[in-house]
């Protein structure tokens, strides 16, 4: 049994006791959302459903533990939590659970969903038992960000004093926004370069459309799959609100001669999941996995989706709880994205909601990664303002930017800069975290965005296969984000370990060892590029983070 002298001895004294202190009622700091039109208060016949996430205890020590298990020069690298351990330790107790579960009804709530960790709280209630049991007001809507009318609530509201010291934030009180999809398509207009049918090794290099195919990536990033090293044995996952066609994927693999040896795409239907077949995002779901799967064929893919009606985000969390409830992937790929700072105003720390069920992903091996955006400086929701969005600005996850990659006829690498349309900057929620301390260039006000770019720019996108048709080229930085799992999944492989809390590693191992040169490069240094008021530079920069990675040389460096 994982027990408080089991914690103490592992760690070795990095990890110090803590208690949890009573917290005063928790201020949820939502309003008015510029851009609505205001219909009036929320009749009963409005169903609001809310996540209620929980506060952890221990909370510092697990803060210690995850750094220390991520630490290439930690006694405890990569010694992950089972579920269970986390659960004695770490986890609400079930009295606590239970606590804020019988609250919910009592106030009036239906519970929807109870999770095995005890992290996360489902609850149903109409409109005005909702804003009653928060002590806020919540009206009918129509928002810019989703279509027809909804509901948010219009005042600051607060939990109620009995769960004091229980619960971290409430996500769904609000559904005037949404997360968006982080892709780009090429226009008609854009130039489609005519290349001819170039194999190598058998295998197409560009699809019909004019879009790289997957041994670009391959050979441009240096990864393992060129090795055979293809994710065997490990597992991937994707966070989606819709679904995609699995005969769109077999295309698509068919095409470029990708065997897939892993074992079949296991969908994971999240609170009732969408529809089967294409639906509204459902362009990002098939850009994740067929970006993925004919990177690293080897993966066990688990497409996570939720429903894509279910405006209030509260989906998305239940998405990131259910994947570290099922504890079966080694990565979790998200390619969705909105304004931190709006999302915190309606939502009261959603983006502190995503990154406290990342931390708990994190004790237990699995790194999540995410699209930084393809809006420059701005980010969807705060497109005026200099801004970075989540989940990306969350500190336990890779963020990852965009470059513009050029390639010879044959395919091969022949010039990276950074992406004009890449997301980038400076979180105004996170303060610095410690992987970041002493990194030049950074700016020391909070979290710095991105950690690592990969392609992104549409002209040099992607080859896509979509409903049955060729469609690309397709970028964005949903592109660039599923390249880099594919890469850590190859990784993991090479392990034959999980890679957790992977920023800590990459920033030790880069900052240990620096970019490298020739044949022995770990890293491709960007400094052409700007998304003003940043620009790339020597080093990091809050265009491209480090660089894009040399991933077979960067394994070299790990510990196996």
């Amino acid at each position: 049994m994982f027990v408080r002298p089991f914690v103490f001895g592992v760690v070795s004294g990095l990890v110090l006791a803590a208690t949890v202190a009573a917290q005063a009622s928790v201020p949820l700091d939502v309003g008015t959302v510029e851009g609505i039109h205001d219909l009036g208060p929320a009749p009963a016949s409005v169903k609001v459903r809310v996540a209620v996430v929980l506060r952890y205890r221990h909370e510092a020590e697990l803060d210690r533990l995850v750094e220390a298990q991520a630490d290439p020069g930690s006694k405890v690298y990569h010694h992950f939590l089972a579920p269970s351990n986390f659960r004695d330790y770490f986890a609400p107790t079930p009295a606590q659970y239970e606590r804020v579960s019988a609250a919910l009804q009592s106030g009036g709530f239906t519970i929807s969903h109870a999770f095995a960790n005890r992290t996360v709280v489902d609850a149903t209630a109409p409109a005005p038992v909702a804003a009653r049991f928060f002590s806020t007001d919540i009206h009918r809507v129509i928002a810019p960000d989703v279509r027809g009318v909804t509901y948010t609530n219009v005042r600051a509201g607060t939990v109620p004093s009995s769960l004091d010291g229980l619960v971290l934030t409430v996500v769904g009180l609000d559904a005037a926004t949404r997360l968006q999809p982080a892709y780009i398509r090429a226009t008609p207009l854009s130039p489609r370069p005519l290349r001819a049918n170039v194999q190598r090794n058998a295998n197409p290099v560009f699809g019909p459309d004019g879009g790289y195919g997957p041994p670009v990536f391959v050979n441009s990033y240096d990864m393992p799959a060129a090795n055979g090293i293809t994710g065997t044995g490990r597992a991937s996952g994707v966070a989606t609100d819709n679904d995609f066609l699995d005969s769109d994927l077999a295309a698509y693999l068919a095409y470029f001669n990708v065997q897939r040896t892993g074992p079949a795409t296991t969908r994971v239907l999240v609170d009732g999941g969408p529809p089967p077949g294409l639906g509204n995002d459902s362009v990002e779901t098939t850009l994740d996995v067929e970006t993925i799967v004919s990177i690293s064929p080897g993966t066990a893919l688990y497409v996570y989706e939720a429903p894509y009606d279910e405006p209030t985000n509260s989906n998305f969390i239940d998405i990131y709880n259910s994947v570290v409830n099922d504890n079966k992937v080694d990565t979790l790929n998200s390619s969705y994205i909105y304004c931190e700072t709006r999302m915190r105003h309606l939502f009261h720390g959603y983006p502190h909601a995503v990154d406290a069920v990342e931390k708990q992903g994190a004790a237990l091996g699995i790194t999540f990664h995410a699209a930084t955006g393809d809006s420059g400086s701005s980010s969807p929701g705060c497109s005026r303002r200099v801004s970075v969005g989540v989940s990306s600005s969350t500190p336990h996850n890779i963020a990852v930017g965009g470059t513009t990659l050029g390639v010879n006829s044959n395919g091969f690498e022949t010039s990276e800069v950074g992406w004009g349309g890449t997301g980038g900057g400076v979180s105004k929620i996170f303060r610095l975290p410690t992987y970041q301390n002493g990194v030049q260039n950074t700016i020391e006000t909070g979290r710095n965005l991105p950690d690592l770019a990969f392609d992104a720019d549409p002209g040099s996108g992607e080859s896509f296969y979509y409903s049955g048709f060729w469609s690309g080229p397709i970028g964005g930085t949903s592109l660039a984000s599923p390249i880099f799992g594919a890469a850590l999944t190859q990784l993991d492989q090479l392990q034959n370990s999980r890679a957790g809390y992977f920023n800590v590693t990459l920033y030790k191992t880069w900052l240990a060892n620096g970019y490298g040169s020739g044949s022995k490069t770990y890293f491709r240094d960007i400094t052409q590029g700007s998304i003003p008021p940043f620009y790339a530079q020597a080093g990091y920069d809050q265009m491209s983070g480090i660089g894009a990675m040399q991933v077979s040389n960067f394994a070299t460096l790990l510990h196996h």
